[in-house]
């Protein structure tokens, strides 16, 4: 059977709490994502929908499955937490989680009010689930997501610049 970008895309706009924004983004703007989603392999998708608050899509960019991958895009999408004010407030949230758990540099790529965009890079940590992370955080009033780009090996000038410009075309609907 075929699985066919369109369906996911259907998933990953419906990939929120009911009565949510939904998020849109422009997948095209990495080739490697844009050819893993034509293809139709769902062993590079991975959906988590066991707590309906907080809904998880994985997609396999680079690797064998999205089990087993050295390139990833995940999107979690989640209703607004109650102990989280602001976007930066998240931020900080998820600094602080990766720095308990590994020696991290973090940087600031772009922020707006309901949106940020930094990179981590943790060096040799087992702990995280790659050396490199680029999130985009943006928060709706009703709905949050967190688009997380993470490479195991790093991430080439070019593909960083292609993964930043389709965070940046990320937008809640």
């Amino acid at each position: 059977m075929r699985f066919h970008w369109p369906l996911l895309a259907a998933v990953l706009l419906a990939a929120s709490p009911a009565h949510a924004e939904r998020l849109q983004f422009d997948h095209r703007l990495y080739p490697p994502l844009k050819q893993v989603l034509d293809s139709g392999d769902q062993g590079m998708v991975h959906f988590n929908a066991s707590n309906p608050a907080r809904l998880v899509d994985l997609i396999a960019v680079k690797g064998k499955s999205a089990k087993s991958w050295t390139e990833a895009l995940e999107i979690i999408a989640l209703a607004r937490p109650r102990d989280v004010a602001t976007v930066a407030d998240w931020r900080a949230l998820i600094e602080k989680q990766s720095l308990a758990r590994c020696k991290a540099t973090f940087e600031i790529i772009a922020q707006s009010e309901n949106s940020i965009t930094f990179e981590r890079r943790s060096a040799d940590c087992r702990a995280e689930r790659a050396n490199t992370a680029i999130y985009r955080l943006v928060t709706g009033k009703r709905s949050w997501f967190q688009l997380s780009v993470y490479s195991k090996t790093g991430l080439d000038p070019e593909a960083r610049r292609q993964w930043l410009e389709l965070l940046a075309s990320a937008r809640l609907e």
